[in-house]
């Protein structure tokens, strides 16, 4: 897969076909979200389940895939991305933006996993057609532990891969461990969310409406990132 992503691009004379690819993916699935999003506003539920659902899995599947053969964005940090710009362009807005960038993604595949499984929670299916409902929901607790324990034994197993077999560097293994970190924080979180927005239909529309903030916000840093690594500043 690494040596697909590396071959020639078709949107930038500099680019890559991995940058390309995510970056058009990046603008396709923001707007199937923003159009989801319209079809929630305007109480088509039904419509709303169906296009989300499915563009969250098609990107999910997407972005690990993705950022895993890419090591999370690690190579640029270590300089070796393909920046060909100043250095104190380099270090003073690049590698924020980059970092946002990363972080971003990762806050957007987690709240994706999450607002999948509490859309299902906060809804009824009545004669075929999804309607959120008011009524308070709380995780189990029986549920809530397993989630952590298998969240660790998942990080430890992935840092066993990563050290023993693919042989990464630590900024990877760090990367990983800082994604795990924040996925265990978000699920703690819930506990806390539960008792200021403990209505699952109230909860799902403004978790929705920061989710797609972050979505939105996913595509002009990725915007800003392929135009100064294949457009302002490629390495020639």
């Amino acid at each position: 897969m690494q040596k697909l992503l590396e071959q020639p691009g078709f949107l930038a004379p500099s680019g890559t076909f991995g940058a390309d690819l995510s970056y058009l993916l990046a603008v396709l699935f923001t707007g199937m979200f923003l159009f989801a999003w319209g079809l929630a506003k305007k109480g088509l539920g039904t419509q709303h389940h169906k296009l989300i659902f499915v563009s969250m899995v098609s990107m999910l599947v997407y972005f690990i895939g993705y950022y895993y053969a890419r090591q999370l964005g690690v190579l640029s940090f270590e300089g070796k991305e393909g920046f060909g710009g100043p250095q104190n362009i380099y270090d003073n807005i690049f590698v924020p933006t980059l970092t946002t960038h990363l972080i971003l993604v990762c806050l957007g595949l987690i709240f994706s996993i999450y607002m999948i499984f509490q859309g299902f929670r906060a809804c009824e299916k009545i004669d075929g057609n999804y309607f959120l409902q008011n009524k308070e929901l709380q995780a189990n607790p029986k549920i809530f532990k397993s989630t952590m324990i298998t969240l660790v034994l998942l990080w430890a197993g992935n840092q066993l891969v990563l050290t023993f077999i693919r042989h990464k560097s630590f900024a990877a293994s760090l990367a990983w461990a800082i994604i795990f970190g924040v996925i265990a924080l978000t699920i703690y979180l819930e506990k806390y969310i539960e008792k200021s927005l403990p209505d699952g239909a109230q909860r799902h529309r403004i978790l929705g409406r920061v989710t797609m903030v972050i979505f939105a916000l996913i595509l002009v840093t990725s915007t800003l990132v392929y135009l100064m690594l294949y457009v302002i500043y490629p390495k020639i």
